[in-house]
């Protein structure tokens, strides 16, 4: 029990790590940011590419033990990173709407923290896949 503790939370770092990144962008204060008057939509792309990297680097940290087990568990991996980027995106914008001050929640903001976080847990999906079928190809040959 304790060593798979261990494990999993060896494998959790990168994930909050990168989660403690975002909280801390997130909780500045509205004074702090640049207000670019050029680029409609920039936020929106920050966001996207936050979550994005929050949901493949969370998969990333647990690519061993999701390359060496069943499907069942890859699927509960993915659904599970998913549901977390999702929550966590929706807190961080409560958090900004409630207590930051200069700053508001969007529910637009969290529909792209939603996107990034579906894209980073695609990518991983697919990148693992394919690197799979090749390590299996090779192995029966």
């Amino acid at each position: 029990m304790i060593r798979s503790l261990d494990r999993f939370t060896r494998n959790i770092y990168p994930g909050v790590f990168c989660a403690a990144v975002i909280l801390l962008l997130t909780g500045l204060p509205g004074s702090f940011l640049p207000k670019p008057k050029t680029i409609i939509g920039l936020d929106k792309l920050a966001h996207l590419l936050m979550y994005f990297a929050f949901a493949y680097i969370t998969l990333w940290g647990y690519r061993k033990p999701y390359q060496d087990r069943d499907k069942a568990y890859r699927r509960k991996a993915l659904i599970i990173t998913l549901t977390v980027g999702l929550a966590y995106g929706a807190l961080t914008e409560i958090m900004q709407e409630a207590f930051i001050p200069g700053r508001v929640g969007s529910l637009y903001d969290w529909f792209a923290d939603a996107v990034g976080t579906l894209l980073g847990v695609l990518f991983f999906y697919f990148f693992n896949q394919n690197r799979n079928k090749l390590k299996n190809e090779s192995f029966h040959k």
